[in-house]
């Protein structure tokens, strides 16, 4: 029932917020004095009206959350309660979010989740003095960070995600690590060529789980480009030893080995592992306007055909859009501080909502009338507003949930328009709305 499912929700995330705050005094910076005191604001408030921020200055948010009276908290008091909170309290719960709504997400292919992984940048405030952050570009420079996140493309949420500084970017370090630490429902996962790489394809099998990871094609400087291989669709399966010896054996038999160069990560071998085998399938189709594609994958080749791979590897652009409502819809790039710990913080509460949002919004039955000119979806923008005002205020969740079912918008596919590059920068604070 739709009543019951967004009662449901919301109350994981309540038991989420006071299981963590059962045990708040292993994240905060003085175990022993901070949150002992009664206040105006609470440990559970410090948590909620961090997950339910708009794009505000911080003193009407505050406001709005706690009431126009004068007896209202001011936001220097919250910015006091809310530094005394260590990011690991953050990231503790949006992982404890992530595993307890697990049961509300059931969309798997053939049994498997559809997790692709990319990342994009985001500004912050200007700091010379951060190294990870500031790049120096132009008379000023600018801070940026880079989050690398694993998105479920069937049910819509985000299972993972690490922050980087821009300057010491590692997308594909980032991608093992996020895939070591995954123990949910097996996934294939899907990513572009910035993750191309032999240390990549290991960490995969070697945690039981499948990909298809786009590659460089055969004429670049990628790793096929060490191959005989042909120049039309095909498909071919890649076993190679790897290794850094160079002895005679190894130079003398390319066939069989591949001499990995110092520089170049691998995390299974050592002094005592000087020969990893591997094995991985490549497969190679050609698009609508003429070019082509590789991808390298683990899937087996009885189960899924060329045309099935394409078809799952362009299912990867949903995380595009995702980041697209991420940060304009939900609000990623309005952060309230200048301190990159606070701006870490509000990330991992901007993930909690944005999951919160769209659980509820894949509940969300579409109905239309027939012969329609477009199909329709929900308004995620509008189902953002509602769903943030009845983690506030509450309400009767029948209504609550035929009201995001009301608003609709058009489905138009098919659309392409060239991508805009040009420098953006982080959203100052006196243009907030009022």
């Amino acid at each position: 029932m739709a009543d019951n499912f967004l009662r449901d929700l919301k109350q994981t995330l309540d038991n989420c917020i006071f299981e963590l705050d059962s045990i708040h005094s292993l994240f905060c910076n003085n175990p022993e004095t901070d949150f002992t005191r009664d206040r105006k604001i609470t440990f559970s408030d410090t948590c909620h009206f961090l997950i339910q921020l708009q794009s505000k200055s911080l003193p009407n948010e505050v406001m709005d959350y706690f009431g126009h009276t004068i007896n209202a908290p001011t936001a220097s008091a919250y910015i006091q309660q809310r530094q005394k909170i260590l990011t690991e309290g953050w990231e503790f719960l949006f992982h404890l979010f992530v595993h307890e709504s697990l049961p509300f997400q059931h969309s798997l292919y053939r049994g498997y989740r559809l997790l692709a992984c990319d990342g994009s940048d985001v500004n912050i405030c200007r700091n010379p003095s951060d190294d990870e952050t500031f790049i120096q570009e132009g008379q000023k420079g600018y801070n940026m960070i880079h989050i690398n996140a694993l998105y479920d493309l069937l049910n819509h949420t985000y299972c993972d995600f690490t922050i980087q500084g821009k300057k010491k970017l590692h997308e594909r370090k980032a991608l093992n690590c996020m895939v070591d630490r995954y123990d949910s429902t097996p996934a294939i996962f899907i990513a572009d060529r910035g993750f191309e790489s032999f240390n990549v394809f290991a960490h995969m099998i070697h945690s039981n789980q499948k990909f298809i990871i786009r590659m460089k094609d055969i004429s670049s400087n990628g790793i096929l480009s060490n191959y005989n291989l042909p120049d039309c669709e095909f498909e071919k399966y890649i076993e190679t030893t790897l290794t850094r010896r160079h002895t005679k054996e190894t130079r003398n038999n390319p066939d069989i080995y591949t001499i990995l160069p110092s520089r170049t990560d691998f995390d299974y071998l050592d002094e005592n592992c000087q020969y990893y085998k591997i094995n991985f399938r490549i497969v190679r189709f050609q698009l609508d306007n003429g070019s082509y594609i590789c991808v390298a994958t683990n899937l087996p080749e009885d189960e899924f055909a060329l045309e099935e791979l394409r078809q799952l590897y362009r299912m990867r652009w949903g995380q595009e859009t995702s980041f697209r409502e991420l940060k304009y819809t939900i609000g990623l790039i309005n952060f309230h501080s200048r301190k990159k710990e606070f701006i870490i913080q509000e990330i991992y509460a901007r993930m909690i909502l944005y999951n919160f949002c769209e659980l509820a919004t894949n509940h969300a039955v579409v109905t239309t009338k027939e012969n329609t000119k477009h199909a329709y979806k929900i308004n995620f923008a509008t189902a953002v507003n509602i769903c943030r005002a009845y983690l506030r205020n509450g309400g009767d969740e029948i209504e609550m949930m035929l009201l995001i079912q009301r608003h609709l918008t058009p489905v138009r596919f098919d659309r392409t328009y060239p991508r805009q590059l040009r420098a953006k920068r982080n959203r100052d604070f006196m243009y907030r709305a009022a």
